[in-house]
């Protein structure tokens, strides 16, 4: 067959055309081989996609757990505030000049130490006490008389028993003036109430003091009490007299004993106080210091699930359990809070299966397709 030649070009250009383009169609086939061969493997890479990606025919994937009851008691961890054992603010009951001070800051004293002595006889104080002394006593005198007159016309019939009665409280009360009066009077000494250390002294020699003003403060370290405050929901696990885990906050660790669960919460926190005592024999505990107590932890149920498996629906608290395949809303009761669980008291039993995370964007109905068991 002859060959046909464009009209705007040589024999020999139409020649090269011819060939590059026989070229070409080579290139395509190769191509395509190529490309059927990437298909064919791509095809394999799918198939071992992991299981979040499997078809929405299949479900949706999510955590699921087992529920079990706890076989090991789990510990309840609370901060705590160390405190001497023992600390005493010291006063006088009179007023005058501090003639002698022996306390010193840091200084160990020992029980019944004269620690301060106070001159009672400034400018008109002893004058003032001896009057009060000596109208106390007149007015016990007449509060005398006058029960012992009325005790008779009580015994005549002549005065109802109510009016007698009344005397007599005027009697106590007058005596009890006299006595705080002569305290007043003599109480001119400090001296320590128990072994311990000085930490703060707030007169010196030839100051004033006056009744009730601090002037000596003194703390016993060899006991340390540990205070903190627990929720209502969490005092019952601490009982008096038991004994608790103590970390101190340099890592020490120690053990303590319950003294005082209060009845009553502190009208401050709302929270009830707890006492918890230890010795300090090394001294290395000091007020101020704070701590981690551990107790183990009263469950009514023992069931325990991952605060992220909890929902809240028109005010119920709600799971999302798995049966057969399928996500069912149970209604559940709480109980305690642990960091990230949190305690099931009822709607839920041992064996169920329950959904641990993503419950927002679940519905009840639904195909699950589980992951963590």
């Amino acid at each position: 067959m002859d060959k046909i030649y464009s009209p705007n070009s040589t024999p020999v250009e139409d020649e090269k055309k011819a060939g590059l383009g026989e070229m070409s169609k080579k290139v395509c086939a190769v191509l395509l081989l190529l490309l059927v061969f990437i298909t064919g493997c791509g095809g394999k890479a799918a198939e071992e996609q992991p299981a979040e990606a499997a078809p929405e025919s299949k479900g949706k994937v999510a955590p699921v757990m087992t529920v079990k009851i706890q076989s090991e008691p789990l510990l309840l961890s609370a901060m705590a505030v160390a405190r001497p054992g023992r600390e005493a603010e010291l006063s006088f009951n009179a007023s005058g000049t501090i003639s002698r001070m022996n306390a010193v800051v840091g200084k160990r004293v020992d029980k019944g130490q004269l620690l301060a002595v106070l001159d009672a006889q400034t400018a008109g104080s002893r004058t003032a006490r001896q009057l009060d002394i000596e109208d106390a006593r007149r007015t016990l005198a007449r509060a005398q008389e006058d029960f012992q007159r009325y005790q008779a016309l009580h015994d005549a019939g002549a005065v109802p028993a109510v009016e007698l009665e009344n005397k007599q409280l005027a009697l106590e009360n007058a005596a009890s003036r006299l006595d705080r009066a002569q305290i007043g009077y003599e109480d001119t000494a400090l001296t320590a109430p128990f072994a311990g250390t000085v930490v703060k002294v707030s007169r010196r020699e030839g100051e004033t003091a006056g009744p009730g003003a601090p002037v000596i403060k003194i703390v016993d370290l060899s006991q340390i009490k540990l205070t903190l405050d627990v929720d209502g929901v969490l005092v019952n696990n601490f009982n008096s007299g038991q004994k608790v885990k103590i970390a101190r906050e340099d890592g020490v660790q120690a053990e303590g004993t319950v003294t005082s669960v209060a009845l009553l919460t502190d009208t401050a926190t709302g929270k009830y106080p707890v006492e918890i005592n230890l010795g300090n024999a090394d001294g290395g505990w000091r007020g101020g210091m704070t701590a981690q107590v551990e107790v183990p932890r009263t469950l009514a149920t023992g069931i325990v699930v991952p605060l992220s498996a909890l929902g809240l629906d028109e005010e119920k608290r709600f799971v999302l359990v798995v049966e057969n395949g399928l996500a069912k809303k149970c209604y559940v009761k709480v109980g305690q809070v642990m960091t990230d669980d949190i305690e099931i008291l009822s709607g839920l039993t041992e064996g169920q299966r329950v959904i641990t995370g993503g419950i927002a964007y679940i519905v009840a109905g639904e195909k699950i397709v589980a992951k963590g068991e």
